[in-house]
């Protein structure tokens, strides 16, 4: 099964770690699961078949020379490198730490997760996380929070089968809504602002209605029959609310449309030339009545 935060643990690898129990305490540090042997041996097997000895003489010593990030770099590792004390810069240190903060707050860390299963922009993460959590976020914490720790563009269907009997009921549910339902239903799951189209929603209603209808009077048994009826009034009154709503839909975007055009079409009235001299006159009056003349030093004196 491939696992969205494969990428760290390439990372725990080139830090030196070589025992499953220590790769799998530093996991659970940030609520991600544990890992089996094959992931380790995995990651370590892009690392003994990538570098020289040089550089894996660096990672088993841990003395780290000039050309250590780069090869960092080879194996897209270098920005969590980055905020190691020991290379000393202060803005990516600030930005690991917010990314190992992300996952000590379960209801932030779901939320996260499951708009990036959505494949919503880190724009767009940022700014719901803002509006509901109040967090200092930045586009970088996402888009690097994504690369090494939840990166559903390396999951297939078949693994997030397996990936989610690991998770919780919660985590779960909120999941699997982002895999299978719609933008707007998923933020409606996470308490985020969303908008829902009332019409598109009595049409799916009205879809679903005739559908189960249909079903019961093909059955043709006494129960059948009568469930069919049931189904068949909720039709109609779903067609009948679903037409009001869509006429209304349109009504109010043929209204909007042709105020733009009104708007564009329209002329503006201007001033003709003999209205701007009698207005330029009465200001150049108002100006000069205005400037007071100095007093002789005399009188001040």
């Amino acid at each position: 099964m491939a696992l969205p935060y494969e990428l760290y643990i390439r990372f725990l690898a080139t830090k030196g770690l070589t025992e499953l129990s220590e790769v799998n305490e530093q996991l659970a540090k940030l609520r991600l699961f544990p890992v089996a042997q094959k992931q380790l041996d995995d990651a370590w097997y892009v690392i003994n078949n990538t570098f020289p000895k040089g550089i894996l003489s660096q990672i088993d010593r841990k003395l780290y020379g000039p050309d250590f990030l780069a090869a960092m770099n080879v194996i897209e590792v270098k920005e969590m490198w980055c905020g190691e004390l020991c290379f000393k810069n202060t803005d990516m240190i600030s930005i690991v730490k917010t990314l190992y903060d992300i996952p000590q707050d379960p209801l932030v860390f779901v939320t996260v997760n499951a708009l990036l299963i959505k494949r919503l922009s880190s724009t767009e993460i940022t700014r719901m996380l803002t509006a509901k959590f109040s967090t200092p976020f930045r586009e970088k914490h996402i888009e690097l929070y994504s690369k090494f720790f939840f990166d559903p563009k390396r999951m297939t269907r078949s693994d997030w089968k397996l990936y989610l009997k690991l998770c919780n009921d919660r985590e779960k549910k909120i999941y699997f809504t982002a895999l299978t339902e719609s933008e707007q239903i998923l933020k409606t799951e996470l308490d985020l602002p969303s908008s829902i189209s009332v019409s598109d929603s009595l049409q799916w209603l009205l879809t679903k209605s005739l559908l189960k209808a249909k079903t019961f009077m093909d059955i043709g048994t006494p129960e059948a029959d009568s469930a069919a009826r049931a189904w068949t009034d909720q039709v109609v009154k779903l067609a009948d609310k679903y037409e009001k709503y869509r006429s209304g839909d349109q009504n109010d975007f043929a209204k909007t449309l042709q105020m733009e055009f009104d708007f564009i079409g329209g002329e503006f009235d201007t001033p003709d030339s003999d209205v701007i001299l009698e207005v330029s006159q009465k200001l150049a009056v108002k100006e000069s009545e205005s400037l007071t003349p100095l007093q002789p030093i005399q009188e001040v004196l």
